[in-house]
């Protein structure tokens, strides 16, 4: 990518917002995690925080010079996408049933206590966008050109952080947006649950598992639609140009913005992801009543 002049944590921040417009990566990034947002409804910055370990998983060993596993997910790029939109369905007949995958125990630390069982999901969610968007062509060459321009393991770590970091930080922005005017509280949000008559036997399915269902299942067959045709490559026009503009004007923003020393760009990003940990760790304590909301929506 242009911005990546030399190895900053403010250039791989802005690279890695532009990264997010990437055909490969906003096309199975954004749509897995409003899909996830949906379900959760609240608690938003705690499960951006955890879809964001899921992606961080992937990208951070690439960052750091991991060509292997970029190798990996090139070479079996096809197989990925099948995989990833199998998974898709099931996610999707998860959310139409009601129900949710198993919790990863460590997770219950970041996962609201009434909504733990969406955690191990969200994180899977994050480990396949993240292994998706390695496949991108601006995204990978910008996790290796900072693991080689960097020179040691720290500054390539953080340098990849700020990377991953500006991959998420507008759903982040929004996520805390979400949490801090309470949006859960909308009638739009708060849905509708519907009953309905089916051989016999009373279904019952909230609108809006019915909402991250059908994402879930539309991204699905997309992504199983990319695999079997071999375009999983492919962008339309309008998102090229798009992306384009987004490059010039991040490179605009780079320019602007590097008289500020490096180091404490790092100390922002550091100090704004601190502000997220510590408000999603007090929002579930707030709000993590255990008692409450014991069945799923």
């Amino acid at each position: 990518m242009d911005i990546i002049f030399s190895a900053s944590i403010l250039a791989a921040f802005l690279a890695g917002m532009v990264a997010l417009f990437a055909p490969c990566c906003i096309t199975v990034l954004l749509p897995a995690y409003l899909a996830s947002a949906f379900r959760e409804k609240r608690n938003i910055v705690a499960m951006s925080l955890i879809f964001f370990s899921g992606i961080a998983a992937i990208l951070i060993p690439i960052g750091l010079g991991a060509a292997w596993l970029a190798e990996l997910f090139q070479d079996f790029h096809r197989e990925l996408y099948i995989i990833g939109g199998v998974f898709m369905v099931v996610l999707a007949a998860l959310a139409f049933a009601g129900k949710n995958l198993p919790l990863i125990p460590f997770m219950s630390a970041f996962a609201p206590r009434t909504r733990l069982a969406h955690a191990k999901s969200v994180f899977l969610l994050g480990v396949f966008s993240g292994a998706a968007t390695s496949c991108c062509a601006p995204v990978l060459a910008g996790a290796m050109t900072l693991a080689v321009l960097s020179g040691t393991f720290w500054k390539a770590l953080a340098v990849t952080f700020a990377y991953v970091f500006g991959m998420t930080f507008p759903l982040f922005v929004a996520a805390y947006f979400y949490d801090r005017f309470h949006i859960e509280k909308s009638r739009f949000v708060q849905g509708t649950l519907w009953r309905f008559r089916v051989f016999g036997r009373d279904v019952l399915l909230h609108s809006t598992n019915a909402l991250a269902g059908g994402v879930f299942f539309l991204m699905g067959i997309v992504l199983l639609a990319l695999a079997f045709r071999g375009t999983a490559y492919w962008a339309p026009s309008y998102q090229t140009a798009f992306g384009e503009r987004l490059n010039l004007w991040s490179t605009a923003a780079f320019e602007w913005l590097s008289s500020v020393p490096d180091a404490l760009w790092g100390l922002a990003i550091a100090a704004f992801f601190a502000v997220l940990l510590y408000h999603a760790f007090k929002r579930r304590a707030d709000n993590g009543d255990p008692a409450e909301n014991k069945t799923d929506n």
